[in-house]
């Protein structure tokens, strides 16, 4: 179902922010907030509060100098409130502004950053949050915990580093949302079971929107994305995931999911033993590990939800999946070792388990679940990280499984001998480039062009100049008459219509921001998103090919901001 969607911008009359870091929103009141003393920056948020903080507030994290500026955390902070934290650049050295945990007066340190307790959007943009304390010990564990129901986390060209143990972003709440966009997450690693998870919606909480968009998960232990029971809609664009021990994405229940243009590199290298599989530990059949996991519905199939299997929308295109040849060599090397306190057979992951490739292969009860174009290609990365990376990993692994350890799918450092990817130095800013030392730039040409309009697969913020014309909104600009303003937000009849099989949507947008195009079929199902993410103010033509899909009657959608508008249109073959 692959349909080859081509940007063209007309007219734009302000400069495409391709990183908009330090941008801060319309109105919005700002204060400037000082790092010293520890804990500032707890007292400065909580007092703006009682004394009755502007809503559109917007807390600025500055640099003090040639030195990266740290802002030391003292308890979480609790919220209720928009809470909106930019940091600014330094502009001597390029960095972010740092972000960690401080050592109190019992000598334990904040576990957690901030903590919803109500309806409420939180935004952290341009920040370094490191899971360090002072000494060098992991204390932060999360970045987020709470029950709040209809939150929404928007995360834009942050690194998160070093997180320990737990889940980075737990949601209890029902309907909450995540936007994570240019960011990265780095070495979240164990002890405990299984290590850390990045977001995750426990069992019975359901999730509204999920987009990640070109981000980076680099060395990862446990679950990077996992909604155990319903999303309405789930994103994964321009994503690039880099060695992890443990099941990558937890999503059995999806339902309306779009995941394409990722790269899957080295992922579950823990693998796993026949009791494992047999004990249901990863799916509800006895399926063995893999990349995607999906299953047959179960509570939402009940109300208040009642979605039948062929209500479901899951697209899949445009993937690489891989394993250095190391882990293969590594499973053998286990399994022909196995002893009483071994795994026995290793059983190794694949791209898709048995049952969501059965899933995926009939059409009749799960018409759409499409899969096109993913393949398992070797990207090509830098030896001089993927050789000491896998060999930790690997040395990890072989200390879970010969300790004993059934359920051992954390990545815990202080087992391998040379982990040189654990912490950014205490001199990081005289040590590495911006923002993280490892660079996952590939060479493989193929990979390069084989997404969505002929970018590179995986995130584009390893190719700059890629990223810069994707941002933009596809490719080369035509000029016009000049410069203007649309008068208004506006969203045209595609033309031609009817069609077959391509047509193009005219969009105006009256203002700069993040906006969305995105076109459903008559079920209200997702079957592409044409654009998403920031544009600037002006008028907008896509191109839409259609050519693998059905005829019939769809909508397209656009949105910004509370602006909505949708329209039909009519593909005849």
């Amino acid at each position: 179902m692959k349909a080859t969607i081509t940007t063209i911008l007309l007219i734009a009359t302000a400069a495409l922010l391709t990183t908009p870091i330090e941008t801060l929103a319309q109105g919005s009141d700002t204060l400037v907030v000082s790092a010293m003393p520890p804990g500032n920056l707890n007292t400065v948020i909580i007092a703006d509060t009682a004394a009755g903080r502007n809503p559109n507030r917007v807390y600025v994290l500055q640099q003090t100098g040639s030195v990266d500026t740290t802002y030391y955390i003292t308890a979480y902070i609790p919220t209720d409130f928009n809470l909106t934290i930019v940091g600014k650049t330094n502009p001597v050295t390029g960095h972010p502004p740092v972000i960690a945990p401080f050592i109190l007066a019992n000598n334990s340190a904040p576990t957690q950053f901030i903590r919803p307790t109500g309806s409420c959007t939180i935004t952290l943009r341009n920040l370094y949050i490191e899971g360090h304390r002072p000494d060098s010990l992991k204390a932060l564990q999360r970045i987020t915990f709470g029950s709040a129901d209809s939150v929404t986390y928007i995360l834009d060209h942050d690194v998160f580093s070093d997180l320990n143990n737990v889940d980075a972003m737990w949601e209890h709440g029902n309907y909450n949302s995540i936007f994570m966009k240019n960011c990265e997450v780095r070495n979240c690693n164990g002890p405990g079971w299984q290590g850390l998870a990045w977001f995750w919606a426990i069992s019975g909480v359901p999730v509204d929107t999920a987009e990640f968009v070109n981000n980076t998960f680099f060395l990862m232990a446990r679950s990077i994305i996992g909604e155990l029971q319903y999303a309405k809609y789930f994103l994964l664009d321009h994503n690039t995931f880099f060695l992890n021990a443990s099941e990558p994405l937890v999503l059995p229940q999806a339902t309306n999911a779009v995941i394409q243009n990722n790269i899957f590199y080295g992922l579950f290298a823990h693998g796993a033993d026949s009791a494992q599989v047999k004990g249901n530990l990863f799916t509800n059949d006895a399926q063995g590990p893999a990349i995607l996991m999906f299953d047959s519905l179960t509570s939402v199939a009940n109300p208040p939800y009642s979605l039948t299997e062929a209500q479901r929308n899951v697209v899949v295109r445009n993937n690489d999946y891989f394993w250095p040849k190391a882990f293969y060599d590594n499973w053998a090397a286990l399994s022909d070792t196995a002893s009483s306190n071994g795994p026995g057979i290793i059983v190794q992951p694949s791209w898709m388990n048995v049952e969501t490739a059965a899933m995926f292969a009939n059409h009749t009860s799960w018409p759409g679940l499409v899969a096109t174009n993913n393949d398992s290609v070797d990207p090509g990365y830098a030896y001089a990280i993927v050789g000491p990376a896998v060999d930790s990993l690997i040395h990890s692994i072989d200390a879970n499984w010969t300790g004993a350890v059934t359920h051992g799918f954390f990545w815990q450092p202080s087992t391998a001998p040379f982990d040189v990817f654990n912490s950014v130095a205490r001199n990081w800013a005289n040590t590495q480039s911006y923002p993280v030392p490892e660079n996952l730039a590939y060479t493989n040409d193929s990979l390069q062009m084989a997404g969505t309009g002929k970018y590179a697969l995986g995130d584009l913020n390893w190719f700059p100049s890629q990223l810069k014309e994707w941002e933009a909104g596809g490719v080369n600009a035509i000029k016009g008459n000049g410069p203007q303003v649309p008068t208004k937000f506006d969203l045209s009849q595609n033309y031609p219509n009817p069609f077959n099989p391509s047509t193009n949507i005219s969009v105006s947008l009256n203002q700069s921001g993040a906006m969305s195009l995105r076109i459903y079929n008559v079920l209200g199902q997702l079957v592409d998103v044409v654009a998403h993410g920031y544009r600037a103010a002006g008028n907008y033509i896509f191109n839409v090919n259609m050519d693998h899909y059905a005829s019939g009657v769809y909508f397209y959608t656009l949105k910004q901001g509370s602006n909505i508008m949708t329209k039909k249109m009519l593909l005849l073959k």
